[in-house]
């Protein structure tokens, strides 16, 4: 016959707003300012090719020069321009911390978001680097915990070297908690 255990009351009792740690008490690391340079290349490489399209289709009577055609074209410029804007605001917000048992992730422009990751839930880090990035000498972090399709922390505009070396530690960690649990 099975014994029943004496019941245990359950406690859960607040910390005051004074003992709580503050989490960014290390300054944030700052991503490349190449990161900036590369988005402008590609804005302009896209508007580019807008223009010639735009030219062609013009050159070949296609499309007749009216007021809409130069519409379609001057919102286009104007919603390039606003994304650079918004990635030149964006970018000043990136940081990033790594941390003995976590990562800390900050971005945004209106709205800052911070994430803080803790290694004991991440399942596996990457970097990636597409071609603008190899021009630009620059590389991205990705961060994956359990349960998301994509990545929970991708830290773009970073050199090579501080890429490898923050996914190095990640990976190192991983393996830490691993054995240790």
């Amino acid at each position: 016959m099975a014994t029943i255990e004496p019941h245990t009351n359950f406690t859960n009792n607040a910390i005051s707003s004074q003992e709580l740690p503050d989490y960014k008490l290390e300054a944030l690391e700052k991503v490349s300012k190449r990161l900036l340079k590369k988005i402008l290349t590609g804005l302009i490489v896209f508007l580019t090719l807008i223009l010639i399209v735009a030219g062609v289709l013009y050159l070949k009577e296609w499309v007749k020069l009216n007021y809409i055609f130069v519409g379609v074209l001057s919102a286009i410029g104007l919603l390039l321009l606003l994304m650079f804007i918004y990635h030149f605001f964006a970018q000043k917000n990136y940081g990033y911390v790594v941390r003995e048992k976590d990562i800390l992730f900050q971005k945004g422009v209106l709205v800052i978001k911070t994430t803080i990751i803790p290694f004991n839930r991440v399942q596996h880090v990457s970097t990636t680097q597409s071609l603008f990035d190899k021009y630009f000498k620059l590389k991205n972090v990705k961060v994956f915990t359990a349960g998301g399709q994509g990545s929970d922390i991708k830290i773009p505009g970073l050199t090579p070297q501080k890429a490898l070396q923050i996914k190095e530690w990640i990976a190192h960690k991983i393996v830490e908690e691993k054995i240790d649990e």
